[in-house]
């Protein structure tokens, strides 16, 4: 392993898959943001890097503030000071999970803790999102049928053979986002992010999913397992011209490729008020809450 001890840091690289994913076997969470695929595309625009601390892993990354902040650490060891030696030169230590707070923070002795609610993430029940049962779903189950009328599909397990189909797509999505800028000011750097999922899918170990319309892909997904009972949705793009169709991925991702899960975390919303309401439309079974943490 070469990863430096603090307070050397490293730049996150491919060769780094392996001891991370170590850490992350080792000392398990439902954070969506912990795994090797979600560092590893986001490397570039949050410019991550690693350090060991009294043997803990540490990731350092940019916000969309510039300013630089410590995530959670994955480790033991000496963890009251392993927090402080990061808010030396974080002032926030982010995106915390609640059981890391109450075994680590809870006594409050030097740290003041903030809920973060554009961080927390949306878990669903798989099998909610399959069947899409019951009067709360009566919006999703007419977008469906009304593509199912107008339209004939395919769904095809993600191969090499779709990348570059499935990159062309990524292009349309982010031509047709920019023009919500308002709403949505980090569309390049997502759209950035997907290229780089796509072009490392198979060495990240990605499971991804499309849609084909009249031979044409129009709607794909990517994601990974997360834990035991818990798949996460990394990605999921859908030419937003045609109605129905982000409804229709949604529902045959997790059929296809996710149906012996419990759970599907579905990430955050980034303080988006559309996508926070796109995400509520789905009836999460519960909300998995992240914290801040400062000196006080």
């Amino acid at each position: 392993m070469n990863i430096p001890e603090y307070p050397k840091l490293k730049p996150l690289e491919f060769s780094d898959k392996a001891p991370l994913d170590g850490y992350f076997a080792k000392y398990p969470t439902s954070l969506s943001e912990y795994t090797f695929t979600n560092f590893f595309v986001w490397r570039k625009a949050d410019r991550t890097e690693l350090t060991l601390i009294n043997g803990n892993l540490c990731f350092l990354v940019s916000a969309p503030d510039k300013k630089r902040y410590f995530m959670m650490p994955f480790g033991i060891n000496k963890m009251e000071e392993t927090l402080l030696k990061c808010l030396e030169i974080s002032r926030k230590v982010v995106r915390l999970s609640l059981d890391f707070i109450d075994r680590h923070v809870k006594s409050g002795k030097y740290f003041k803790t903030e809920e973060d609610p554009d961080q927390q993430d949306y878990v669903y029940l798989a099998k909610d999102l399959i069947e899409l049962k019951g009067k709360k779903y009566d919006g999703k189950r007419n977008h469906l049928n009304y593509f199912l009328k107008t339209n004939a599909y395919t769904y095809e397990k993600m191969s090499e053979k779709h990348f570059a189909r499935c990159s062309d797509l990524n292009d349309v999505w982010r031509k047709e986002k920019k023009r919500e800028s308002e709403l949505f000011p980090n569309i390049e750097r997502e759209a950035d992010v997907v290229k780089e999922a796509l072009a490392n899918f198979k060495g990240l170990g990605l499971t991804g999913g499309a849609l084909l319309v009249n031979g044409k892909i129009k709607a794909f997904s990517i994601g990974e397992r997360l834990t035991n009972d818990t798949a996460v949705i990394h990605i999921e793009k859908a030419d937003p011209s045609i109605r129905g169709l982000s409804q229709l991925i949604n529902r045959e991702f997790v059929r296809n490729e996710w149906s012996n899960f419990t759970y599907i975390n579905r990430e955050q919303d980034l303080g988006h008020p559309g996508l926070r309401k796109a995400k509520m439309s789905y009836h999460p079974i519960k909300l998995e809450k992240k914290f801040n943490i400062m000196l006080k």
